[in-house]
């Protein structure tokens, strides 16, 4: 699909979206629609910062609070709305983009979209670009300039219940067929081995993509460089065949219907003990302990078949200015305040997510294991993100592969991505072409 057609599609849906509160205006409410900001009438400059990131709305809170305790002339205002990315893409559409916007990283299609559309402000130059690591700072620029700031980094793996693994003495699979044995003895336990929430198609997405094909592929530039040049496709590229087969396959060791189950359901049930282990990404711990503050989990990267596994990384949140920011000072200088080395510390360690600021230490206890896969060479950081309608088929016709009967077998589901992305590949080699 190209631009112009996904913006006639997104300008269709403003009606459903309603007018939110714009660029410079008040603050939002949770709703999405204009309300007076804190500082109405106070002659302050009010921001509105649009989180797309749930999980990190509490954390964004406390950074949001001393920022506007630090200083007196600016007051920023949290916007938190359901299905938000839709709400951003149709706002993008009417030229309504909030003053400060939290993204994806540059694996996200949308990030991608915006930016080649112009709706960010280039942020080169400000002072928090020297604190940044290094192969953070790489992974961000965009034409040669930087429209986003790192703030955190993700990962994927497995959550495992440490009560029931040391309850019925099961130990940390190395290898893919180890999990699958170890699947098989949970169900002869009468346990639930793994919950998976397939209501939400993205969740069945990033198992795929991250957990399963990330942990044994790594990188995904290269295939998607060939299959863009045509040396390849996604139903020739063996390991595509097999690790999405594997997301078929295991899911005879879930709940039972898994089109059922939404994230957040799954999240709590996983909380309270209903399954032993639950794929997702590192963004789920906090919505997990707080849950139940009580359970003792620990995370583990799903094994590839040789157990030289990779761990799946991508910049998760990243802040952005829009570039009809009536007050784009103000916003840069909140922007740099979320930057700084406290701040960023104090929203890892509620987060859980690795830092992409200089002298930042992880504090992900839980998922040690997986940290230090990453710091012993074992990360593999995502950089690259598909053109938006093969990213929207993708997300969009998944479903239809778990499904029992009457479904889309593999090789027709990755056959027509393959033809998405033919129709499509000017826009990809555009953007990463050499």
């Amino acid at each position: 699909m190209k631009v112009k057609q996904i913006a006639a599609i997104l300008m269709s849906s403003v009606f459903v979206t309603g007018l939110l509160a714009g660029c410079g205006s008040s603050g939002s409410g949770g709703d999405g629609s204009s309300k007076e900001g804190a500082a109405g009438g106070s002659g302050k400059i009010e921001l509105e910062f649009f989180t797309q990131k749930r999980e990190a709305a509490d954390t964004f809170d406390k950074i949001i609070a001393e920022f506007n305790a630090s200083q007196d002339e600016i007051v920023v205002t949290q916007n938190i709305v359901p299905d938000s990315t839709s709400v951003l893409m149709s706002r993008a559409a009417t030229g309504d983009l909030p003053d400060i916007i939290q993204v994806g990283g540059m694996q996200d299609s949308n990030t991608m979209q915006f930016m080649k559309e112009g709706h960010f402000l280039d942020l080169s130059g400000m002072a928090c670009f020297d604190q940044i690591v290094d192969q953070y700072k790489e992974a961000i620029k965009f034409k040669g300039k930087n429209y986003v700031i790192p703030i955190s980094a993700n990962f994927s793996g497995v959550y495992y219940n440490k009560d029931k693994f040391e309850e019925k003495g099961y130990t940390v699979p190395k290898t893919y067929d180890e999990l699958i044995a170890l699947a098989q003895k949970m169900q002869a336990d009468g346990e639930i081995p793994f919950l998976f929430p397939d209501k939400d198609s993205w969740t069945l997405v990033q198992c795929w993509e991250d957990n399963i094909d990330g942990s044994a592929r790594g990188d995904r530039k290269p295939v998607y460089m060939d299959i863009a040049n045509g040396k390849t496709t996604f139903q020739d590229d063996a390991l595509f065949v097999e690790t999405l087969q594997k997301v078929i396959d295991i899911r005879q060791y879930g709940q039972g219907d898994t089109l059922a189950l939404g994230y957040d359901q799954a999240i709590s049930d996983f909380a309270i003990g209903k399954s032993c282990m639950f794929m997702q990404g590192i963004w789920a711990l906090p919505s997990i302990k707080k849950a139940n503050p009580d359970l003792h989990v620990g995370m583990f990267a799903f094994p590839s078949n040789s157990g030289d596994t990779k761990v799946s990384m991508g910049i998760d949140v990243n802040l952005a200015v829009s570039a009809k920011c009536a007050n784009p000072d103000a916003a840069k200088k909140f922007v740099e305040f979320a930057a700084s080395k406290d701040m960023v510390q104090l929203y890892v360690n509620n987060d859980f997510s690795l830092p992409c600021m200089k002298d930042v230490a992880a504090n992900i206890p839980d998922a040690q294991e997986i940290v230090d896969l990453v710091e012993s060479g074992n990360g593999a950081l995502q950089v690259t993100a598909l053109p938006k309608a093969v990213s929207d088929e993708r997300q969009n016709t998944i479903q239809k592969v778990v499904v029992p009967e009457g479904g889309e077998d593999v090789i027709s589901f990755l056959t027509k991505l393959s033809e998405t992305f033919a129709e499509n590949k000017e826009e990809f080699l555009e953007l990463y072409g050499e």
